[in-house]
């Protein structure tokens, strides 16, 4: 089979296996009602959402639909300005599923060519390949729907090592590739734009011809997600250490390689302009994400590691001091990510590094980096991704979460390299059972993703836990309203109730217990009309628990008419989501006097305040 031929099969599977719940939830739409098109995060999908809304509606500087607050609004996002566009055309779930998707099949294509620069074997880059976007760790052995702890019992061996933590492979999509592809087109385009500009950097060595694209991938990174930029500087260190180690360094590269990080700097200049001027922007940039404890990390790659440490250490090479240095350097990652684990405090999601350990266990990983520099800089390069990686997820910042984008790509290259290496001495029928096991194991928690999307769609519940797959036939039509509407507009609706499923910790799985008993529509409705909602999100939101506790008092809470007036005042709403008094087992106010009701439902009613 030619590669050609190899890249089109791995391209059409990936790609149709990550478009297959969407196809499935348009096909499954209750009737009069509406897929949102999206499983997973969907409230931070109504963040893209709105941001395309904008760009429909013709604004290229953009501001946050999910608060009422003052702001200068002059956020630019080129990647959702283009989606806005053609989601004029298609619609907003459309276009986005079509972006997610052409941006998996692009990163397959400069994957396997940057692996093929390597130098192996036509049967290791493409193992590499496919390891890269199927492998995960050992999450499929203690899934769960939802959350970050393991609540049902776990097998033994297994939950202790744990301690109670969910493995990132199970619910951190960012982290790998084919749960990118499956629920977020954002971290695919952003992954294509990594393995350009890395791919760019390393060509630099011999000529200028990269310089430009590289400056502009890596200035668009700067834009659309700018944690990924930190994330290359900090692998680019140990790049940089492997190429003196292995006396490849030139002036004239270091010149056009800074060249191509200077096509950051617009991005970067513009960032800092917004950051300055936006005090919802500063609020949203101070939302805390730390990673997860080093054990939920390394077992979510454990099967990806051990491999690769494997291969590192068997790497062919003349007995010698060069052979000792490699082996040793293989010694010291090991040595490295077992202390990480060892001083692991088995807590979630807060972990223990403070800035001077974290230079340390960098400085360790660039030691293990330079130990195992290779000849060639695609091998160093995912080597020192690997190593520094692993230790810049824990970067003194509150956004480290976000700096393991893409983390899964080095580990499983090296894997690839590695099941190879155990395997070339054995008979191919041997070599064909292992590969082929080795690839399903690695690929049993992509499996599971792709299961659990499935999952939401048929039980109608979002991993947010407060949204639903489908607008029923109500909430569709007050989007519809909404959408005909034109000028600025706030608009209140009922904060999300989860299923009793999490109130009593069982999570069940697979049956439509999970489906949420209020879906929140606030994000849904800034992300699908453009109005503004005064507690919208999570993060987008400045103080959002004390603005949601604000509208749960006034849905459901028994408050005299003052403070319900006063509420209302507060959050200078306009519009209005009242709820049906037969949809809660609970009495509900009747807000039909407040205003006219402009769209009336059985479960769900818009009403259009009157002033004061």
């Amino acid at each position: 089979m030619s590669d050609r031929k190899f890249l089109a099969i791995l391209i059409a599977c990936a790609v149709l296996l990550a478009g297959l719940p969407f196809l499935i939830g348009l096909a499954t739409t209750p009737p009069g009602g509406s897929y949102i098109g999206f499983q997973f995060g969907t409230d931070d999908h109504m963040v893209y959402a709105a941001w395309m809304r904008q760009a429909a509606n013709g604004h290229f500087l953009m501001d946050n639909r999910f608060t009422t607050d003052a702001q200068p609004g002059i956020t630019i996002h080129l990647y959702f300005f283009v989606l806005g566009l053609i989601s004029k055309v298609t619609g907003i779930a459309l276009a986005s599923t079509l972006a997610r998707l052409c941006f998996s099949g692009l990163f397959v294509v400069l994957l396997f060519d940057l692996i093929r620069r390597i130098g192996w074997s036509s049967s290791t880059t493409r193992l590499a390949t496919v390891f890269s976007v199927i492998g995960g760790g050992v999450g499929f052995l203690v899934w769960h729907m939802f959350g970050l702890a393991i609540v049902r019992p776990a097998p033994p061996v297994l939950g202790d090592l744990l301690g109670g933590l969910l493995p990132i492979d199970v619910w951190q999509p960012e982290a790998f590739v084919f749960p990118s592809m499956l629920t977020n087109g954002l971290f695919m385009v952003s992954l294509c734009l990594i393995l350009v500009s890395i791919r760019c950097l390393i060509e630099s060595k011999d000529t200028w011809k990269p310089v430009l694209p590289g400056a502009l991938a890596l200035g668009v990174l700067m834009n659309i997600h700018s944690y990924d930029v930190l994330l290359i500087a900090l692998i680019m260190i140990g790049f940089l250490v492997c190429a003196i180690v292995s006396r490849q360094v030139t002036k004239e590269w270091l010149i056009r390689a800074g060249c191509i990080v200077a096509g950051v700097l617009p991005a970067a200049l513009w960032f800092v302009h917004v950051l300055k001027s936006d005090a919802v922007f500063q609020a949203r940039a101070q939302t805390d994400t730390p990673t997860a404890d080093f054990r939920a990390v390394l077992f979510g790659y454990i099967l990806l590691m051990v491999p690769a440490l494997v291969g590192l250490y068997l790497r062919p090479i003349d007995p010698g001091p060069e052979r000792t240095k490699r082996q040793i350097g293989t010694a010291l990652a090991a040595l490295l990510i077992m202390g990480m684990y060892m001083a692991s405090t088995g807590s979630h999601p807060k972990y223990f590094l403070d800035a001077g350990a974290w230079v340390f266990v960098l400085l360790v990983a660039l030691a293990a980096t330079a130990l195992l520099a290779d000849e060639s800089p695609v091998m160093n390069l995912f080597i020192a991704w690997a190593l520094v990686g692993t230790v810049a997820i824990y970067f003194p910042g509150l956004f480290q979460r976000k700096l393991s984008m893409g983390l899964s790509i080095p580990w499983a290259v090296l894997a690839a390299y590695g099941v190879e290496s155990i395997l070339k001495t054995r008979e191919q029928s041997i070599r064909t059972l292992g590969t082929a096991f080795a690839a399903i194991l690695l690929g049993a928690t992509s499996i599971r993703w792709l299961a659990r999307e499935i999952q939401f769609i048929k039980s109608n519940a979002s991993n947010t836990s407060v949204q639903t797959v489908y607008l029923e036939p109500d909430a569709a039509k007050i989007m519809d309203y909404l959408n005909g509407l034109s000028g600025r507009h706030v608009l209140l609706a009922p904060p999300g109730i989860p299923s009793q499923a999490f109130s009593a910790k069982t999570q069940e799985n697979g049956t439509d217990s999970i489906t949420p008993v209020m879906a929140d529509l606030n994000p849904i409705a800034s992300g699908l009309t453009g109005v503004y909602t005064y507690a919208g999100h999570w993060s987008e939101t400045p103080d959002y628990l004390k603005r949601r506790s604000e509208l749960t008092r006034l849905y459901y809470g028994k408050i005299e008419e003052p403070a319900r007036q006063a509420i209302l005042k507060k959050t200078g709403a306009d519009y209005m989501i009242a709820i049906g008094d037969k949809v809660l087992p609970i009495p509900l106010f009747d807000f039909s006097g407040y205003g006219d009701v402009v769209v009336r439902g059985s479960r769900f009613s818009l009403i259009h305040l009157k002033p004061g």
